[in-house]
C-alpha cells in the first residue's frame, strides 16, 4: 500500500495562507497537518496530491514525495484537513479497496487501486472518488484557520507524546536557568539556554528543538514549541499555546500564536491568538487585539463568501500571510486578515481585511507593485542563504492576479 495525503477543493477556506501552499502544510501544534498523518505511516511510500498550480513548486520542494504522479498500485488517500490521531487511523485502515469514508460530501479517506500510471491533481479528485462505495463517518475535517489557532494548545500536548518517544531528550537538570516541572521539558540537540531563562511546564510541556537559542531572561510558559534554529529574544514572554516554526526570531509578548517558519517578531509588542505565515516581519511595538471590548465573538474575513464570518470564539487576533511586513508602532484590530506580500505602516488602527499586495497606512492604501515585492522577497531570502525560486515567483504572480479584484473592492486610496 502507498499513502497519499491530498488537498481537496476546499483550499480556498484557508486563504490567504493557501495562496502559497497546500492546506496540509499548515502547522498546528509541533507538526504540519501532513506530518501528523505521515508520522503514523513511517515505512510507507508517500505521495502528495495538490492543485495544478502548486505542482511544480511541490515537485521542486519535496523530492522525497511523488507529487500528482501515480504509478500502478493500491493507495490509501487521506485528506490533509485532519488533526490525525490513533482513532482516525484505526477507522481509516479498516477500509477495503474501492471504499471511502465521507462526512457529508467530503471525502475523509479512500482506498483505491490505480490500474494505469496517471497524473491526478485536486481538480480531478471528484472523478477519482466518483465510483467508490461511500461509507459515512463522524470524522470531522478542519474548516477554518481560526480552528488551528484554537486547537494549537492541545495539539502541542498531543504531539509532545510523539516527539519524546521518537527523539533523544538532551535536557540536563541544572545550569543558570530556572525550571518548573522538568519532566515535561524537552531539548533537542545543540540547544542554547542563556542565564536567567525561566521555563514553566506546570500547565503543559515545553519543547525546544535542535539548535534553538533562548536568550537571557526570557520566560516560557507551556505548552509551547520552539522550532529548529529559532531564537527567543532577551526578556521575551512566550505564553501557552504558542508554536514557533523553524528559523524564526521572536520577542516581546506572544500568546496562543502559530509561526509557520522563517518569520520575525523580534521586538516588544503583543501578538495573541494569531497565525503568522512565512517570511513575515513584524516591526517593533506592533500590537494586535485578540479580544473585543464588548466581549462578543470575533468575526473574521472568509474568502469563499467575501464577507465576515463569526468565528464562534471570543479570542482571535490576526492572520498574517507570507511575505507581509509591518512598520514600527503598527496596530491591528481584533480578527484582522492580512494577505500575502503586504507592506503596512501606521499608528492608526488597521481593521477587518487587507487584500494581498497592499501597501500604505490604515487610512490610505494602494497596490504594492509585484516587481518591488519580489525584489524585497529575494533580499529577505538571501539573508538566510536561500534564493527565491522560479516556482515561488510563479506562485506569487498567480496570487497577485487572483487578489486583484479584492484590491479594487477594499483598498482605500
Amino acid at each position: 500500500m502507498k499513502l497519499c495525503v491530498f488537498e481537496d477543493s476546499s483550499w480556498e477556506q484557508f486563504l490567504p495562507l493557501t495562496y502559497t501552499r497546500a492546506y496540509f502544510d499548515l502547522k498546528c501544534g509541533v507538526f504540519k497537518l501532513r506530518h501528523k498523518i505521515t508520522n503514523f505511516y513511517p515505512d510507507t511510500e508517500k505521495y502528495m496530491l495538490v492543485r495544478e498550480e502548486l505542482k511544480r513548486l511541490y515537485i521542486s520542494r519535496y523530492q522525497k514525495y511523488k507529487v500528482n504522479s501515480f504509478d500502478e498500485g493500491e493507495y490509501l488517500f487521506i485528506n490533509g484537513r485532519l488533526l490525525f490521531d490513533e482513532k482516525m487511523k484505526t477507522e481509516i485502515d479498516s477500509l477495503e479497496v474501492g471504499t471511502g469514508l465521507f462526512n457529508n460530501d467530503v471525502c475523509i479517506a479512500a482506498r483505491i487501486r490505480i490500474v494505469n500510471k496517471r497524473d491526478i491533481s485536486t481538480e480531478q479528485l471528484s472523478e477519482v472518488f466518483s465510483n467508490i462505495k461511500k461509507i459515512k463517518t463522524q470524522i470531522q475535517p478542519l474548516q477554518f484557520i481560526w480552528e488551528l489557532v484554537a486547537m494549537n494548545r492541545c495539539q502541542i500536548e498531543f504531539d509532545y507524546k510523539y516527539l519524546i518517544k521518537n527523539k533523544t531528550n538532551y535536557y540536563i537538570q541544572g545550569g543558570t536557568f530556572h525550571v518548573m516541572n522538568s519532566s515535561d521539558i524537552f531539548f533537542g540537540e545543540n540547544v542554547t539556554i542563556e542565564p536567567g531563562v525561566f521555563l514553566d511546564a506546570t500547565d503543559g510541556p515545553i519543547m525546544i528543538d535542535d539548535s534553538a537559542h533562548i536568550m537571557a531572561n526570557a520566560a516560557i510558559k507551556g505548552p509551547v514549541y520552539v522550532g529548529k534554529q529559532s531564537t527567543v529574544k532577551v526578556g521575551a514572554k512566550i505564553y501557552e499555546g504558542t508554536s514557533i516554526g523553524k528559523v524564526c526570531k521572536v520577542g516581546g509578548e506572544v500568546e496562543e500564536t502559530i509561526f509557520q517558519a522563517f518569520s520575525n517578531k523580534q521586538h516588544e509588542g503583543f501578538l495573541g491568538h494569531s497565525y503568522v505565515g512565512e517570511w513575515v516581519n513584524i516591526g517593533a511595538d506592533t500590537n494586535n487585539s485578540d479580544l473585543k471590548n464588548n466581549y462578543n465573538n470575533v468575526k473574521v474575513f472568509y474568502y469563499p463568501q467575501r464577507s465576515f464570518k463569526d468565528s464562534s470564539s471570543q479570542f482571535f487576533g490576526a492572520i498574517f500571510a507570507d511575505h507581509t511586513k509591518t512598520g514600527i508602532n503598527t496596530t491591528f484590530n481584533t480578527g484582522i486578515v492580512v494577505g500575502v506580500g503586504c507592506n503596512l505602516y501606521s499608528s492608526l488602527l488597521f481593521s477587518g481585511f487587507i487584500p494581498s499586495f497592499s501597501i500604505g497606512s490604515a487610512n490610505r492604501m494602494g497596490e504594492y507593485h509585484l516587481k518591488k515585492m519580489l525584489e524585497t522577497a529575494e533580499i529577505v531570502k538571501s539573508r538566510r542563504g536561500l534564493k527565491l525560486s522560479n516556482e515561488e515567483k510563479k506562485i506569487l504572480e498567480n496570487c497577485f492576479e487572483r487578489s486583484a479584484s479584492l484590491r479594487k473592492i477594499f483598498l482605500k486610496v
